[in-house]
């Protein structure tokens, strides 16, 4: 937790509910204030953070009434680190409080669902992460870690972590020695000057990794000496790439993701029996081993019987085609990235799959009804889109396109509801599972299927 020195302390309130933050809710001189680290159902003491846009937050400081779900967190960092905030309670009990905060989102916007089924647990709970980001602090000695928690413009150094394997720490802790050794400077915020500000790990279950190093202030032999260093120390290392940042609020993935080392800028990972290549850049499951059990799952409800014309928006390197293909007619995938588009081209000729094409551009501008007359009415429509869920004329597109079924995949309940709100007015919901992605976070991965109304 935070210093709470010269900090007041609240309470004591009972914790009465779980919000779609993560938080536990209390209320407090009759006004709701959402509150890390605690569990539904305590009583505890509190302090508050400063409120934003009117919501009022703060940590729990001292339990009262402790939950009988309540563990002792795993990670030295828990306190600081914005990873994985619930290491502190059970398991069990953490799928249920999801599927609670699934209950209230669909509940708020009154869409109707059949009953949902507990949320399926991750295969793996530790140590499941395709891929991490790593910020880099000025300071004595300088710190290489996530933002805290409770205050993203400091860097928490890290020690330990449980969600990538041993390999990245043991690449941040390289970096660090070298660049302590070297007097390489580290990115400083405010004055935003500094060599070294991002770093990004992507490890594949065969134990590869491929890493995107940001510089802030490009130094090009300081760069190409610690480029060859890790290629030489690192014989995992498959693909080692560096990006500059233009401006403050510029992150990795804005930039060119420039190839370094004579290695290639992607890594290549297995879900069953498919090979995909995945660029830096792109988009791609960040656990696995439950993205198997989701494609699976969309594979079983998509029933196809071989005659069918399938949309799948938001391809990404088009691991759902990839797993609808041999049983559908002809699939389209569609995506903005054009690095993810040149990686599912490249995968599908890898998979042999011949029954493909992929449409590279904003989903805006191409999913439209005039694509749809182009190219055919769909039988069904897949979608799997950002955190914030998916525009009100792509909805509308679904909702005139003719689809018999639409299946989204969704990374977050409240804009799911959101989008179920207009996709119901033609269809409704007939299938829907939740599925833990992300151990230990209050995020959650949810399916539905939606069947045209009569």
């Amino acid at each position: 937790m935070t210093d709470i020195q010269q900090k007041t302390f609240k309470g004591p309130v009972k914790l009465v509910s779980v919000h779609s933050s993560g938080k536990s809710m209390a209320v407090n001189d009759g006004k709701n204030v959402f509150l890390d680290y605690g569990i539904p159902g305590e009583e505890v003491m509190y302090i508050s953070h400063r409120r934003k846009q009117g919501f009022r937050s703060g940590e729990v400081t001292q339990i009262i009434s402790p939950s009988q779900y309540r563990l002792l967190p795993f990670c030295v960092h828990h306190d600081v680190c914005g990873g994985c905030q619930w290491q502190h309670i059970e398991y069990d009990h953490q799928l249920r409080l999801k599927n609670e905060i699934l209950h209230s989102a669909l509940f708020k916007y009154g869409i109707e669902v059949p009953a949902i089924p507990d949320v399926i647990p991750s295969p793996v709970l530790y140590f499941y992460r395709h891929r991490l980001e790593y910020a880099f602090a000025s300071g004595l000695p300088g710190a290489l870690g996530f933002h805290n928690s409770n205050n993203p413009a400091l860097i928490a150094d890290i020690q330990e972590c449980f969600m990538q394997t041993r390999l990245s720490l043991d690449i941040c802790d390289f970096i660090k020695n070298y660049s302590q050794a070297k007097n390489l400077d580290f990115y400083d915020r405010r004055s935003n000057k500094g060599f070294l500000r991002s770093l990004s790990i992507r490890i594949n279950r065969i134990g590869e990794a491929l890493i995107v190093i940001g510089i802030q202030d490009d130094h090009p032999e300081a760069r190409e000496n610690l480029i060859m260093s890790l290629k030489g120390a690192f014989n995992r290392l498959v693909s080692i790439n560096f990006t500059i940042h233009l401006s403050p609020s510029h992150s990795q993935l804005q930039g060119e993701i420039i190839p370094a080392g004579k290695t290639e800028p992607f890594i290549y990972e297995y879900l069953d029996d498919y090979n995909f290549r995945i660029h830096a850049s792109s988009f791609f499951q960040p656990n696995v081993s439950q993205a198997e059990n989701i494609y699976r799952t969309v594979r079983e409800w998509a029933e196809l019987k071989g005659t069918e014309t399938v949309y799948d928006l938001y391809t990404g390197v088009g691991t759902i085609v990839h797993y609808l293909a041999r049983h559908a007619k002809h699939i389209t995938g569609i995506e903005g990235s054009t690095k993810a588009i040149e990686d599912a081209r490249a995968n599908a000729i890898m998979n042999n799959l011949l029954n493909t094409d992929f449409v590279q551009g904003d989903i805006l501008e191409t999913f439209t009804p005039g694509f749809i007359r182009k190219n055919g009415k769909p039988d069904m429509i897949v979608l799997d889109p950002p955190r914030s869920g998916t525009l009100i004329e792509i909805k509308k597109a679904i909702n005139t396109s003719g689809a018999k079924k639409v299946i989204y995949l969704s990374c977050n309940p409240v804009s799911l509801a959101f989008d179920l709100k207009q996709l119901t007015e033609v269809y409704r919901v007939t299938r829907i599972q939740p599925f833990d992605m992300l151990p230990h976070t209050h995020h959650l991965e949810t399916l539905v299927m939606l069947e045209k109304q009569n």
